[in-house]
């Protein structure tokens, strides 16, 4: 087996290297320039320190979600380190990229099904995700999902899940943050930030798309509050979906099935003619 340590992930506290059927994730360490200031030099030290930090942390979070279904179970977890098994299929953004035409609403819902389910379980623990979107869930053999991301409000948390499941189905990403410190609205075109929580009319339109109500309630301020209100909803969505197809089956089978059906009765009605005559017929023979 080759071991040869693979780079599969670079992010700003640490980074993610492939070695044999282990994901490790470690802090990144930056080297001070030689030619550093002093200044520079405090600046890189108490970025690598923040960084170990961040990764000794996630490491007690994993630690806390251990029972929680859905979320990926480190090997093993230390101050330097954290083990996890590698999942070959890779990330749901990146599936999302190369199956765009084989993968339809059904299978749409059923991640989302599931996304919901993982994320409720973690709220639950007293866990805010800090970004949720479809690069942080990991692709199963079966294809479920698994969350593996960096773990900050609940409803910050909804807003995000509502944009992932809008990139899912629309194509069109739509991501915003809030921050009471900035003096205006900023806009950098599929990334805003907002000094106040959105209003409707600053949201992408949703009206026209799969689960588009659903969506919107998850970016709105006095919509979903909670994870398992959310997943009520895609839930009663399938089952809504599920009726209307058994209804649509059923109407399918009469309308190809009547006039067999039809065709059936006439052939039993003439057959029990015929047979009545035939009785018929022997008896005025006999006579």
């Amino acid at each position: 087996m080759d071991t040869k340590p693979d780079l599969i992930g670079l992010g700003r506290v640490g980074c993610g290297m492939r070695i044999g059927d282990i994901a490790v994730k470690t802090a990144n360490t930056w080297t001070v320039p030689a030619n550093a200031s002093e200044y520079t030099s405090i600046v890189y030290q108490q970025t690598n320190r923040t960084n170990e930090e961040s990764l000794i942390h996630e490491g007690r979070i994993y630690q806390r979600l251990a029972f929680v279904e859905g979320v990926l179970k480190p090997l093993h977890i230390s101050n330097k380190e954290i083990r996890m098994p590698y999942i070959a299929h890779g990330s749901l953004d990146k599936h999302l990229s190369t199956n765009k035409t084989s993968i339809n609403n059904e299978q749409r819902l059923g991640w989302f099904q599931n996304a919901a389910e993982i994320i409720n379980g973690v709220h639950e623990q007293r866990v805010i995700i800090a970004d949720i979107a479809a690069r942080n869930f990991l692709i199963n053999k079966d294809l479920s999902l698994q969350l593996c991301e960096d773990f900050l409000s609940i409803k910050f948390d909804i807003a995000r899940f509502g944009s992932t499941m809008y990139e899912i189905v629309s194509g069109n990403r739509y991501e915003f943050y809030v921050n009471p410190e900035i003096d205006k609205d900023l806009d950098d075109d599929e990334s805003k930030t907002y000094k106040d929580w959105p209003t409707s009319e600053q949201f992408p339109d949703t009206r026209n798309i799969f689960l588009g109500d659903i969506i919107r309630k998850c970016w709105l301020k006095d919509g979903y509050c909670s994870m398992k209100e959310v997943h009520t909803a895609l839930h009663s969505t399938r089952a809504s979906i599920e009726a209307i197809e058994a209804t649509l089956d059923w109407r399918y089978i009469f309308r190809v099935g009547s006039p067999i059906i039809t065709t059936i009765i006439f052939s039993m009605i003439v057959a029990r003619r015929l047979l009545w005559r035939k009785v018929v017929d022997t008896i005025t023979f006999k006579h």
